[in-house]
């Protein structure tokens, strides 16, 4: 992967004063994609410590849940949700190098899957299959474990979703037992420790994933200007339907890769919106006053929301994603107008 982005960015920079400002951009897309994938690892190697203690928190909250029959439901409706997700982004991520790869094969002439400056002359037979069969194989097993990394992130909202759920019941449920003082404590103790759990997990989710969310805003602004670009004037060439099938499918997965994460940022704010309701709708007024204040404390603290930020400078939200494409559109028409 990184002698093929070597040749990749060889190739950009002999080419910058070619003037074939679309072919520039369709190689500079899938380089920049493919840079983005090599720091997503990078940071997920140095981020190895808190992604453990991700899974021991997973663990441990399964081993909780197991002795709850209603616990245990909420997380195996989520753990079916995760695998059903997981499975059809790697399947779209899949089919999307495909259509890419099968690009060559639209085309009269001998092209490379990746355009790349090569040291020797890859149309020759038989470095030419050599190289597209390399090419291919990174291509397949990057996008695989690009579509892991977002079906990652989904399964942790999942998990929050499922500790949030037990919570909101944990919480109806002292409405029911208020005037038991030993049941309704130790329903309002189990609720805060895990709602203090929560907290910390989602912690942990920022602290890895706030970096991966600042380089790929970064990159995926110019990826989708640059695909953009190269979508809109091929409509008037004679190889568009040939580009078309090989763009947007990757155009969809790059949207959607920034999707997950505006998502991801939306998912956990209105997850402690959920807790600070479920608190709000207690019988609190029924209560013991010391149960009472300590119930009025954990409604303070989910009023401070779960958020997932860009390189902390930024929430991530649904608005930002909608801003990023609205950017990334005048990018294009700027670029059209100067072509």
């Amino acid at each position: 992967m990184c002698w093929s982005l070597v040749f990749q960015y060889r190739y950009v920079v002999l080419h910058l004063a070619s003037g074939d400002l679309p072919d520039l951009m369709d190689c500079l897309s899938i380089t920049l994609s493919n840079s983005l994938f090599l720091i997503k690892l990078i940071i997920l190697w140095m981020k190895n410590r808190v992604f453990n203690e991700i899974l021991k928190m997973m663990m441990d909250d399964w081993q909780e849940c197991v002795t709850t029959q209603k616990n245990l439901e909420a997380v195996a409706t989520r753990v079916t949700q995760s695998y059903r997700y997981s499975r059809y982004f790697v399947i779209f991520y899949i089919i999307t190098v495909i259509l890419f790869s099968s690009y060559i094969l639209l085309v009269g002439e001998r092209q490379l899957v990746l355009k790349a400056e090569l040291p020797f002359d890859a149309k020759r037979s038989p470095y030419y299959e050599l190289v597209n069969t390399q090419q291919f194989l990174s291509q397949l097993s990057a996008a695989s474990a690009s579509s892991m990394l977002n079906a990652l992130l989904l399964t942790l909202l999942l998990h929050v979703d499922g500790q949030v759920e037990i919570i909101r019941r944990e919480l109806a449920e002292i409405s029911v037992i208020a005037k038991k003082h030993e049941s309704c404590k130790r329903m309002l103790r189990s609720s805060i420790a895990r709602h203090q759990k929560v907290i910390a997990f989602a912690r942990n989710i920022e602290n890895i994933f706030t970096y991966i969310a600042l380089v790929q805003f970064l990159a995926n602004t110019i990826v989708i200007c640059s695909l953009g670009f190269v979508i809109v004037t091929s409509l008037n060439t004679d190889q568009r339907y040939a580009i078309l099938s090989k763009l947007i499918p990757y155009y969809i997965v790059v949207n959607i890769e920034a999707f997950v994460l505006c998502f991801a940022g939306e998912f956990l704010s209105s997850r402690s919106v959920i807790i600070e309701r479920a608190a709000y709708d207690t019988a609190w007024y029924e209560l013991h006053p010391t149960e009472s204040r300590i119930l009025l404390l954990m409604l303070i603290r989910a009023q401070r929301k779960l958020t997932l930020t860009a390189g902390k400078f930024m929430d991530l939200s649904l608005e930002e994603f909608a801003g990023m494409l609205k950017a990334s559109g005048s990018y294009v028409s700027v670029l059209y107008a100067m072509y």
